[in-house]
């Protein structure tokens, strides 16, 4: 069970309604009253009567106060009516109210396409959260055909505005290249005038340039700062990261007590890396005392969380029985799990017990499958456990061939008895052609990689001068170090 590794997880701004109420995302000119009005009036007669008289901004704010309750009974109807009218007047703020509304279904049916010219409108009269608002809907589709580069336009009118989500969409834009040329570089700038404008994620983005060195000279300290920063204004992935740089020491001073805070925070807020990664540092030792009990809970949180790397180590507490009473059948349907969601791992212990059937049926065809799927994740375990279900027929048609291709892909991963398996082939001229001379390459990359069969297997062939020189001191040699190996 491997430690991950922190990831660099970036995310973009959602519509301004998510930030809160309307009046949070765009201001505009409150009308005031003229010194003709008739003293008698009280401030909302006085708006309605300049809103009858024509005056756009005046209905605007009239509009505002039905909505709220102030000065009114509140009424959201005639807010969206009188909404309306002041947009149609020539009021920015009245288009961009209305349009939120359309976007919301606020007393209106829900119509995107309308939300989306009504924004638009706004976006010219000047307000600049309509610009963006109306560039999340051309980046998705809604309401309007996609289009990534009428957004990237809109996002950058609306960084001008002043509006820090518009620049940090602009610097996802610029890092993936959407609509744009990838520029590395323009992002980076886009995401510092982000954080500068109190947009935590911006720091954070920020953070993973610095400490990767994308379009900004790498510096993990600088990182650190940036990925501080964005925990403070309470964004998870800044905290996992600083938690990455506290565990490994990008930066920072080592302090595995500090990044198990960390995680521990990021795991509180929803993050499931954030469980993962506490789980692992208790399971190994690091900056807290081992509790099984505990780590099978964080891995239970990180995998209800979709973090399959979760699910693969709660399925092995459960078939080995740490911190969790011993569970065959619960450990099987969590490999699957976890093999389903890309943990290679998990299609692998899985295949081992319908292999062996352990918690299920035995079942040497599922296992065989199971095997390739590893293999075809990049598990080179895998590769050598599906050569030897098809170099011996177990659960599919016995074929040599297939045997050896997979031999040779787990040898290329890094598996020793990939290796030492198609060695013997080329030995034996099983599903190829006799080679002993590709023999002994095969049993020397085993035997590199710490197989005692490997090294013996060699000494073999340089003790009869077969595919190499004779050399018996040379497999004196190799017998040597196959006896120092584990057997």
């Amino acid at each position: 069970m491997s430690e991950v590794r922190g990831s660099m997880a970036r995310r973009s701004v959602g519509l301004c309604v998510l930030l809160g109420v309307l009046g949070a995302c765009a201001t505009g000119r409150q009308a005031a009253p003229s010194s003709q009005d008739t003293p008698e009036l009280s401030p909302v007669e006085r708006l309605m009567v300049a809103c009858e008289g024509g005056a756009a901004e005046p209905c605007v704010e009239l509009a505002r106060r039905y909505a709220a309750g102030v000065g009114v009974m509140r009424d959201e109807g005639r807010a969206s009516a009188l909404y309306e009218k002041g947009c149609e007047g020539g009021a920015a703020l009245g288009c961009y109210s209305l349009g939120m509304r359309y976007y919301e279904g606020v007393e209106v049916a829900r119509d995107e396409g309308r939300a989306a010219a009504l924004l638009e409108k706004a976006c010219e009269g000047g307000i600049a959260q309509g610009c963006f608002n109306v560039g999340v809907l051309h980046a998705q589709g809604s309401g309007v055909a996609r289009d990534e580069g009428r957004a990237a336009a809109l996002y950058e009118k609306a960084c001008e505005g002043g509006i820090a989500q518009g620049c940090h969409n602009l610097g996802i834009v610029y890092e993936q290249g959407r609509g744009v040329a990838r520029d590395e570089g323009r992002a980076a700038a886009l995401y510092a005038k982000t954080c500068e404008g109190g947009i935590a994620q911006g720091c954070h983005n920020l953070g993973v340039f610095y400490s990767q060195g994308r379009g900004v000279a790498r510096d993990e300290g600088r990182a650190a700062v940036l990925f501080a920063t964005a925990c403070k204004g309470g964004d998870l992935p800044g905290c996992f990261n600083l938690g990455v740089a506290f565990e490994e020491g990008r930066g920072v001073a080592r302090d595995e007590g500090r990044a198990n805070a960390l995680y521990e925070k990021a795991c509180e807020g929803g993050m499931a890396q954030g469980c993962y990664n506490l789980g692992v540092s208790s399971a190994q030792g690091l900056g807290a005392a081992r509790d099984e009990g505990r780590e099978a809970a964080l891995f239970k949180k990180a995998c209800e969380g979709g973090m399959a790397e979760g699910c693969y180590n709660l399925g092995v507490y459960y078939e080995k029985g740490r911190g969790v009473a011993r569970d065959e059948a619960r450990a099987n349907a969590l490999y699957e799990k976890a093999c389903e969601g890309g943990a290679t791992e998990g299609c692998f212990n899985l295949g081992m017990n319908y292999e062996h059937g352990r918690g299920v049926a035995r079942d040497e065809g599922r296992a065989a499958a199971l095997f390739e799927k590893a293999c075809g994740g990049g598990l080179a375990r895998g590769c050598v456990n599906g050569g030897v279900s098809y170099s011996q027929g177990r659960g599919v048609v016995k074929d040599e061939r297939r045997a050896n291709a997979l031999y040779e892909k787990a040898c290329e991963g890094g598996a020793p008895k990939g290796c030492f398996n198609l060695g013997m082939n080329y030995v034996k001229g099983k599903g190829v052609a006799r080679d002993e001379g590709r023999a002994a390459a095969l049993y020397e990359k085993a035997c590199e990689g710490g197989m005692a069969q490997g090294c013996a297997a060699l000494a073999g062939l340089y003790e009869k001068g077969l595919g190499v020189s004779q050399d018996k001191a040379r497999a004196a040699e190799l017998k040597a170090r196959a006896a120092e190996l584990p057997q």
